[in-house]
């Protein structure tokens, strides 16, 4: 870019243009516009990243939730299970202890 604005301030102070200046800040121009178009497609690109990247964020955000609400349920029905066991283990003690006396 500073080629060209060098090539501008040139010409501007010389009263006619030099053979081949022109075809020369035109080919600088369509370069330069090259580039920026390829700029522009990676901005595009990396703007269709971010966007995919946030909707993944959600998704795993959502199942974080979902195994944090698993886990409660599983610790919940774990303390269910051991007070079901140990009332088991008291009955059969107790029936045990009936035979016996």
């Amino acid at each position: 870019f500073r080629e060209l604005i060098e090539i501008l301030a040139i010409s501007r102070n010389q009263k006619l243009p030099q053979p081949g200046e022109e075809s020369q800040i035109l080919e600088l121009l369509i370069q330069r516009d090259g580039e920026f178009q390829e700029l522009m497609k990676l901005a595009v690109d990396q703007g269709k990243i971010y966007h995919e990247m946030q909707l993944l964020e959600k998704v795993v955000e959502k199942r974080d939730n979902d195994i944090q609400q698993l886990q409660k349920q599983l610790k919940e029905a774990e303390h269910i299970l051991a007070t079901a066991v140990y009332q088991a283990k008291e009955k059969l003690k107790s029936i045990e202890k009936a035979r016996k006396g």
